[in-house]
């Protein structure tokens, strides 16, 4: 094992280490966000280390929902700021009530063409999230959020790892309808046994004249 590979394991090593006990310092400060286990905490701060945050940014900014990371919205522009790459962004509010929309844009540098994107509030509510108290109370800056989160992704998707934003994907979880079980779920057996039976007697009829016709 040649020096460069020890040094690299000592190194993995040494970081895993250093983790564990920030860990067990936010612990005793009582710092971890709520129902956030140290387990939880380790693997957010490994993915925000990819993504460039540090650890304290990855605990508060990273969350793991039915197993995979996500970030919170207003992680996403302090991830693309750091990388240096945004070379004008901004945003602008029209309309008013059910017409109200807000458009983000962006320009990375290198690139010539500037994304642009617009979230409104016709929408959102035929999403669903104006049911939502959140939405409700800050429509302004959730109309903001969500046009920032798909410009900043569509712009920087080496950057982001095509993570979704938390919103996005307690949404996407909320609205995954569950089939409820039929009250006449024994009736519903019984039909289908015996339509099943009687499809089995179609097909040895047919499979019955097949072999007559061969004499």
């Amino acid at each position: 094992m040649n020096n460069e590979i020890v040094s690299k394991e000592q190194e993995t090593r040494d970081f895993v280490e250093l983790q564990k006990e920030k860990i067990s310092r936010f612990i005793k400060g009582n710092m971890l966000p709520k129902g956030c286990t140290p387990d939880e905490a380790f693997a957010r701060i490994i993915a925000g280390a990819d993504l460039g945050l540090k650890p304290f940014q990855a605990i508060n900014g990273i969350a793991i929902l039915n197993g995979k990371p996500t970030l919170h919205s207003d992680s996403i522009p302090a991830i693309v700021m750091a990388t240096g790459m945004v070379e004008d962004m901004g945003h602008k509010f029209e309309g008013q009530d059910e017409d109200l929309s807000c458009t983000f844009y962006c320009k990375r540098k290198g690139v010539e063409h500037v994304q642009e994107w617009t979230y409104s509030v016709k929408e959102a509510r035929q999403a669903g999230l104006l049911n939502n108290i959140v939405w409700k109370n800050h429509t302004r800056k959730m109309l903001f959020n969500r046009a920032r989160t798909y410009c900043f992704r569509n712009t920087f998707p080496d950057v982001l790892g095509n993570l979704y934003s938390y919103e996005e994907a307690s949404e996407i979880n909320t609205n995954i309808q569950t089939v409820e079980k039929p009250d006449n779920i024994e009736e519903l057996k019984e039909r289908f046994k015996e339509a099943k039976e009687g499809s089995e007697e179609l097909v040895l009829e047919a499979e019955t004249e097949k072999v007559y016709s061969l004499f």
